[in-house]
């Protein structure tokens, strides 16, 4: 993709991308309700709402269908046949808004998923990838947020982070080495409202309740 085209890509701060692992309509309604605009990864457009039109659908477009369709109700289709990249990336290096929040990337194929938590942690920017339980991020540096007591926290390390310092959680991770392919951080629990996370580097995944979303989303800024 040009960078001339780049720059007449025109999105507000806050963007919904839809993918193709499927999303409910709760979950989108809840989405487009903090977000400006929205933004299909090629067949995530299949599952929208009737009435509901992208902006734009990127991607291969290898499984998007009646794609005809779409642009007879307004959506322009941008076709990026680059094989060397995830319908996931495609998007996210188009899009400059300051926050994301990612629908249709979890639920489904695997591998696929995991291709995106790959991005998050190359991205290193404000996309909250969301499912029917959880609402994944790549963790800033330092996360001061405030949840109910007895909240699911979990850290999952993509790198090797010997930093983390923690206050509100129930299992201590100070002095620690975290690695995925050794001492990961999954299902701590919250034991304040308060909870606050830091560590130097980057790559640490946090994984929290997706109905704790707009908390997240309306918190953290770029």
């Amino acid at each position: 993709m040009s960078k001339k085209f780049e720059k007449i890509l025109e999105l507000g701060d806050a963007v919904t991308l839809v993918g193709g692992a499927g999303f409910s309509k709760t979950l989108l309604s809840k989405s487009l309700a903090l977000t400006n605009d929205l933004i299909a990864a090629d067949g995530g457009a299949n599952f929208l709402p009737t009435h509901t039109v992208p902006k734009y659908i990127i991607g291969d477009l290898d499984s998007i269908r009646s794609p005809e369709k779409w642009v007879g109700k307004g959506s322009e289709l941008i076709k990026i046949e680059d094989q060397d990249s995830t319908d996931f990336d495609k998007c996210t290096s188009l899009i400059k808004s300051k926050k994301i929040i990612a629908l249709g990337f979890m639920d489904e194929r695997q591998d696929h998923f995991l291709a995106v938590c790959s991005s998050l942690v190359k991205n290193r920017r404000l996309i909250f990838v969301v499912g029917k339980r959880d609402v994944i991020f790549h963790l800033p540096n330092d996360l001061s947020i405030k949840l109910p007591v007895n909240s699911r926290v979990s850290l999952f390390p993509l790198n090797e982070i010997k930093t983390v310092e923690a206050v509100g959680l129930k299992y201590p991770v100070e002095n620690l080495k975290f690695s995925p392919m050794g001492k990961i951080g999954t299902s701590n629990i919250s034991t304040s409202e308060n909870i606050r996370i830091s560590y130097k580097g980057a790559g640490m995944l946090g994984i929290f309740s997706s109905q704790y979303l707009d908390i997240f989303y309306n918190s953290l800024y770029d």
